[in-house]
């Protein structure tokens, strides 16, 4: 059989080809990666440590669309007879990125606690499709459930099915990995981890003895989040340490809110996150709010995390 000889492109068509190339979007390499989607890299996880030592437990939500990868750092240097506080970080593969080997040196030189990462089985700093569900608590309108509230595009309203995750699998994972003391079990989290940290406050203020908060995104779902806060008995919390941080350096003005302004109704949620530390503080939390001037929102996973080690490691 004879080869055939290609026809030659009509001037039409390749005219065609040429605008259709010339309207596709610029390369992807060239446009900057959305936070979260950063490639997770090397973490103090998969360095040697004189001070902890790393274990990874792969576990699957119930309905097996969402897939966790849950990092625990155990002490090397032995427990008190109490066992040790155990500090619940959110968005655990961001947070094992964030921290360094002088952060896990400065614990050592106590009594370290039991580090736990929540994170997702990905090669990315987070999960953004899973880590909206599980993070964004249940809305409700008129006193009815809005099943799948969507932001973003994201489907989000599972916090309390995450929280009883962690309850019914990862709390008992980790106290039979290391000796941990149940009274001294502490949560961390920033931005959408801020929300999800704050509603177990206001939902089941008894599931951690501490709470840490990094900018929360209180407005999430037209400020969700604040209504609950309006609904909750301030003096539930009684007790509690509940430290809430706030990055307000002044955005660019020509670059979008992360995720949407302030709520539909205007509310200043700042504010609002600010009034909720004043009414735990009254309440009888000892309840404290921070405002850091120099750090933007994504600045103060650092800035939030560094005081969530503090705490970890105070009496």
């Amino acid at each position: 059989m004879k080869n055939k000889i290609p026809r030659p492109i009509s001037a039409a068509v390749l005219a065609c080809i040429l605008a259709t190339a010339a309207q596709a979007p610029a390369a992807a390499a060239d446009a900057p990666l959305r936070p979260g989607t950063q490639p997770l890299g090397e973490t103090v996880a998969d360095r040697p440590s004189t001070v902890y030592r790393y274990e990874t437990h792969n576990l699957d939500s119930d309905d097996g669309k969402r897939h966790y990868r849950i990092q625990i750092a155990i002490p090397r240097k032995a427990p008190d007879s109490a066992g040790s506080p155990a500090l619940y970080m959110l968005d655990g593969n961001a947070a094992l990125a964030t921290l360094t080997p002088a952060d896990l040196d400065k614990l050592g030189q106590g009594r370290a606690p039991v580090l736990v990462a929540l994170g997702y089985n990905v090669d990315t700093r987070n999960d953004v499709v899973a880590r909206a569900y599980d993070y964004t608590p249940p809305v409700f309108v008129n006193g009815k459930p809005v099943p799948d509230p969507v932001v973003r595009g994201r489907v989000g309203g599972g916090a309390d099915i995450f929280l009883e995750f962690i309850h019914a699998k990862v709390k008992p994972l980790v106290r039979e990995r290391a000796a941990i003391d149940p009274a001294r079990e502490y949560l961390w989290g920033h931005s959408y981890g801020g929300l999800f940290t704050l509603h177990v406050l206001f939902t089941q203020p008894q599931a951690f003895a501490r709470y840490i908060v990094g900018d929360p995104s209180a407005w999430w779902h037209d400020g969700a989040l604040i209504e609950e806060w309006r609904r909750f008995d301030a003096r539930k919390a009684a007790g509690k340490r509940v430290a809430i941080l706030v990055g307000t350096k002044p955005r660019d003005p020509n670059r979008p809110m992360p995720g949407g302004a302030a709520p539909a109704t205007g509310e200043d949620t700042r504010a609002a996150v600010r009034e909720m530390a004043q009414g735990l503080k009254s309440a009888g939390a000892d309840a404290s709010y921070e405002a850091f001037p120099q750090f933007g929102h994504g600045e103060m996973i650092r800035a939030s995390l560094e005081r969530a080690l503090e705490v970890a490691i105070q009496p």
